[in-house]
């Protein structure tokens, strides 16, 4: 019998790569574009701004010794702004962090790979918030589950549609549900075990309570807990997203303690049922952020089924010549692979469109990015109040833990001046980010 590499196995040794190759999308862009903005700082328990909500009517034309007009005055609202609190913990052994120390000893040293990891797991979820409107909501329950522990998923990040419910959640996460009146559904938390492939339903770690029904809030929690109350979940603790920042009053009518009913100055133009995509509607939303509140609109944002829905707009168009003839080419710019990840490489006129992976499907925002600002009390650090990062655990040994903070908020100052397009005809694909 002749020696092969089969036979012979026990004499190799195995040779590993050093590092660890990632797998997992960490792109960012519309955050990494607010962190460019302008940054405020933060003190105080929350920042108070005054606004110009009204004119002074006390203005009319008259004839030759017509009556004085009545007096009027300007009207100054305030808006009220919180911060917003994002944590994250890791936890570690000292015998992990001992046989990980060295680059002889492993491919990644233990501590600081789970260190980085942390951090960018959760600059994830602080995008997640900024697509959102301040409320958490994952996804909402689609019909009475009963006590099952599969359920299915629609809306996902609170937004209408019934395709891949479950975008924002993932195995591991730890949920709850809480009713369209803020109540939090009994029962407790569940650990989510699987997720369809399309994002319709959800798998949990054990029975469903059966107070659960349809359309309930589907959201994030701190942890396994029996009996866990609303405050140790994301329920209105997130910051203020875009769907918030550019809104009409659909999902956030009360916008920093002012009332969008009753201050409609505050309102956004949402122009929603769009369909097909096309110039004119995209220019009603211009004209109307121009007309309402002097908007200039400098970026257009959407996810890339939007952004293809776009594209088709200029299929038409489309010409060739000279060498061009002989290989010609159907992709377009956006097709380009360029090194702002956002960036499209397509314009509405000069207006750069931009995309983004977390977007709302159907939808498009046409921002005037001057009124808006990021607020931060800290911009993300690893606890060390006494000096120290790890600290050891009460009850084990020899583990550490250390804990993350990244404290910010999100603010536009002059709403009106910006616009969003809902129910734009796509075809998307259910991408799951882990």
């Amino acid at each position: 019998m002749p020696a092969t590499l089969s036979t012979m196995s026990s004499l190799f040794k195995e040779t590993y790569e050093a590092g660890v190759k990632n797998q997992l999308n960490s792109s960012r862009p519309m955050l990494k574009y607010f962190e460019s903005l302008d940054t405020k700082d933060w003190t105080g328990l929350e920042h108070v701004v005054k606004v110009r909500v009204n004119r002074n009517r006390g203005v009319y034309f008259a004839a030759e010794r017509g009556a004085r007009p009545s007096a009027g005055q300007q009207r100054v609202e305030s808006m009220r702004i919180p911060m917003r609190y994002l944590y994250g913990q890791i936890e570690i052994t000292k015998q992990l962090m001992e046989a990980s120390r060295s680059n002889e000893s492993s491919v990644a040293r233990g501590l600081r790979f789970e260190m980085d990891g942390l951090v960018d797991d959760l600059r994830i979820q602080s995008q997640f918030a900024l697509w959102q409107f301040g409320v958490g909501i994952r996804c909402l329950c689609q019909g009475d589950p009963g006590t099952d522990t599969r359920f299915e998923v629609d809306a996902p990040g609170g937004i209408a549609g019934a395709t891949n419910g479950a975008r924002f959640l993932n195995e591991g996460d730890f949920i709850v549900w809480v009713n369209a009146n803020g109540v939090l559904q009994a029962g407790g938390t569940r650990e989510i075990t699987g997720i369809a492939t399309d994002g319709t339903y959800v798998d949990v770690s054990a029975a469903i309570n059966t107070n659960t029904s349809d359309n309930d809030y589907i959201i994030k929690a701190y942890g396994s807990d029996a009996s866990i109350a609303i405050n140790n979940t994301d329920y209105n603790h997130p910051p203020m997203g875009l769907l918030g920042l550019v809104d009409d009053g659909t999902y956030n009518n009360n916008y920093f303690g002012l009332n969008r009913t009753s201050f409609p100055i505050m309102r956004s133009t949402v122009i929603s049922a769009v369909g097909a995509i096309s110039g004119d509607v995209i220019m009603r939303g211009i004209h109307s952020a121009r007309s309402i509140g002097k908007g200039k609109i400098s970026m257009l944002w959407c996810e890339d089924s939007v952004l293809r829905a776009y594209i088709t707009l200029t299929n038409d168009l489309r010409r060739y010549q000279g060498s061009d003839l002989l290989s010609p080419d159907a992709g377009t710019t956006a097709a380009s692979q360029d090194a702002d990840e956002s960036a499209s490489g397509l314009k509405f006129g000069k207006i750069p469109i931009h995309t983004d992976l977390d977007a709302p499907y159907g939808m498009m925002f046409g921002l005037d990015t001057r009124p808006f600002a990021r607020y931060v009390m800290n911009p993300g650090s690893w606890v060390d109040d006494d000096g120290n990062t790890l600290f050891r655990s009460a009850t084990l040994v020899d583990d550490f833990t250390a804990d993350y903070r990244l404290w910010e908020q999100f603010v536009n100052f002059q709403p009106n001046t910006s616009f969003r397009l809902e129910g734009i005809s796509a075809n998307v694909v259910a991408i799951h980010r882990v």
